[in-house]
């Protein structure tokens, strides 16, 4: 079974069918010592209050009061705001299902119907949201150490946003938290007031027996929280913490996993710690460099997969452009100290990482965007003064934007001549194929198990990220880089390139059109059908295949499955079978089907350390099975087995 924390030995092994048991874990799980809270919010928390309130869960979705008819009591806990309408984190007990939910407030522009005169009409105005983060069957748990650790999760995810790349508003973080005034880490220490010391949470919050993804947060929340003056402290605390053998993951993992809108001081502050850590040899400059080259690599393939005109609703959320320009100037300058550390032979993923990077900048030079990144979804949050409401017409008529990208910084005055150098060695990379595969590489999102789920319902499934190529893509990025390359008097062989361009060879994938349709309108790997069409699928990166192979771990004692285990997988994707039905498809590493399953979702889907999977499993429809002959496969046809 999935876990958020490792099994917590102090917590006493209870029947989840003892209410009073189950209301003093949530009454732990929400003492306020666990909580940081700037003075200015005004919080209170209140334990076990009954109330009966307007309350319907349509698609797991809450409905608002004004929806519904039907009522629910409840035993809850609250941590409210002074004034507010709506609790910032509650958990309610139904004693009578069973049941704990965790809710979270947010203040919001919303539209309210009113009577005019004998009509109908609608306004706009400011009221509270309550959204569902999460819900606990108590029947779905064997004690009482596992719902406390679902509960933790629940709350903490309340705080941090339910997923790592948010596309609705419960899986976005906390306006709270965003502008670093609330965060949450449940602690072994009980207290009746929350921490205001920002040095003592810091301590507290950072621990080995905690999540990965616990520790990642409070480094990104210190980095939300702290002013630029306070960066030398937080640099020597992880320097002489049990994380300096780790910093290089630890800021892997932030900058997988930030949400980077509404826009703030963050990335100045990350890429500030950066140098900090540097020059205290808690880092070296090896490793300083690596992380760049990686993240710049990282961010030029999620914007040639996600552009700033069809998506990020049509360039209106844009931080990944502002990153990439900061990213890139902290690059140029490390490496102007260092120029031998991107000349060798060896370096070329740090070339890679130049070229790229120098690419997708200038390709959106002066590119209009509106006054600040944000989205609808965001735009309709109350936020600080600091971040006033974007005009609705930017958000949809790119025509009525101001705003362009990079005013006043033309990429050529930031390329020094030892920069054009290495970019004249970058473009000779381009002889090898994977160097020349890289200008057409963008990585797309999918959440293959949720595609049984209806239209609007929340989707946790395990998020996939794929790796795709297309070759019409490559070759306009090399049209760019050969007029880049004129204007910056970079000389490459021309002739040699172009025929290598045109005719190839370029790598084997599946092709777009095997893949299944979402059918949710959300981000899918059938996305890259909007950006070129002649995308093939290359991989499935291996980060979020754990909760999926997991779940096929029963296969591997009944057939010869040597890829799973030595983890060969290639791809796990939504494609169409010979009869063009739907399958969720497991391909090897030489790209042949193994598996062919279906989504039972008949029993719904339960949530596990904030990753949902269906309750019923996975049908086996089809396996291929190894053989002696290591060309040949054993097919066994649909059997009554679920993994």
């Amino acid at each position: 079974m999935l876990r958020f924390r490792a099994p917590d030995a102090n917590l006493a092994d209870g029947a989840v069918t003892n209410l009073l048991a189950v209301s003093q874990v949530i009454d732990a799980a929400m003492q306020p010592c666990h909580f940081f809270a700037a003075p200015e919010l005004r919080l209170t928390w209140i334990a076990a209050r009954a109330e009966t309130i307007a309350w319907e869960i349509f698609r797991g979705r809450l409905l608002d009061k004004a929806q519904t008819r039907e009522q629910k009591a409840f035993l809850s806990w609250h941590v409210i705001q002074a004034d507010a309408a709506e609790s910032t984190i509650s958990v309610k007990l139904d004693v009578h299902a069973r049941q704990i939910h965790v809710t979270r407030g947010l203040l919001a522009y919303a539209w309210e119907g009113y009577d005019a005169a004998g009509g109908i009409e609608s306004r706009e105005t400011i009221k509270w949201l309550r959204e569902l983060v999460g819900t606990i069957a108590l029947a779905d748990f064997a004690d009482l150490e596992f719902v406390n650790d679902e509960l933790i999760c629940l709350i903490w995810q309340a705080v941090v946003g339910t997923s790592r790349l948010p596309l609705t508003s419960v899986e976005a973080p906390l306006p709270a938290f965003v502008f670093g005034q609330f965060h949450y880490v449940a602690r072994q220490e009980a207290g009746a007031t929350a921490c205001d010391s920002w040095d003592d949470f810091l301590t507290a919050g950072l621990q080995p027996t905690h999540a990965w993804s616990e520790n990642v947060k409070v480094v990104e929340f210190a980095l939300r929280h702290l002013s630029p003056a306070q960066l030398p402290g937080l640099a020597d605390t992880l320097a002489g913490c049990w994380l300096r053998e780790s910093l290089p993951r630890l800021l892997r993992s932030m900058f997988n996993d930030v949400s980077l809108s509404p826009h703030t001081f963050f990335t100045e502050n990350a890429l500030a710690l950066l140098n900090a850590l540097t020059e205290r040899q808690a880092l070296s400059v090896d490793e300083k460099i690596d992380f760049l080259s990686r993240l710049l690599r990282q961010l030029a393939r999620h914007l040639t997969a996600y552009d700033l005109v069809t998506f990020h609703h049509r360039g209106a959320n844009y931080p990944d452009a502002l990153l990439l320009d900061l990213a890139l100037k902290y690059y140029l300058h490390a490496f102007e100290a260092a120029p031998d550390r991107l000349l060798g032979a060896e370096e070329k993923p740090r070339r890679r990482a130049l070229r790229q990077a120098i690419l997708m900048r200038r390709h959106y030079e002066g590119h209009l965007v509106p006054d600040l990144p944000t989205s609808p979804g965001e735009n309709a949050r109350v936020l600080p003064a600091s971040h006033p409401r974007v005009p609705e017409e930017q958000l949809t008529q790119s025509y009525r934007r101001r705003r362009q990208l990079y005013p006043d910084d033309p990429l050529p005055a930031l390329l020094t001549p030892r920069t054009r150098q290495v970019l004249a060695q970058c473009v000779r990379d381009l002889d090898h194929l994977d160097e020349r595969v890289e200008l057409g590489l963008g990585v797309f999102i999918d959440r293959p198990l949720g595609y049984a789920k209806k239209a609007a319902e929340p989707d946790l499934t395990p998020l996939l990220a794929h790796e795709a190529f297309s070759p019409a893509l490559a070759r306009r990025r090399w049209q760019e880089l050969k007029k880049l390359c004129t204007e910056l008097d970079v000389r490459c062989d021309v002739a040699g390139l172009d025929s290598l361009f045109e005719n190839g060879p370029w790598p084997t994938g599946l092709p777009h059109a095997e893949l299944v349709e979402c059918p949710r309108p959300t981000a899918a790997l059938c996305d890259v059908r909007k950006v070129a069409d002649d995308f093939v699928i290359l991989r499935t990166l291996p980060q979020g295949l754990l909760p999926v192979l997991d779940r096929l771990r029963p296969l591997q004692d009944r057939y010869r499955l040597a890829f799973l285990a030595d983890g060969r997988c290639r791809l796990c994707v939504q494609a169409l079978d010979g009869e063009k039905a739907p399958r969720l498809v497991i391909y090897d590493d030489r790209l042949r089907r193994r598996l062919e399953l279906a989504v039972d979702a008949s029993q719904g889907f339960m949530t596990r350390a904030g990753v949902e999977l269906p309750r019923a499993g996975l049908h086996v429809l089809c396996v291929w099975e190894d053989t002696e002959d290591t060309e040949v496969l054993s097919p066994h046809e649909p059997m009554d087995l679920r993994a």
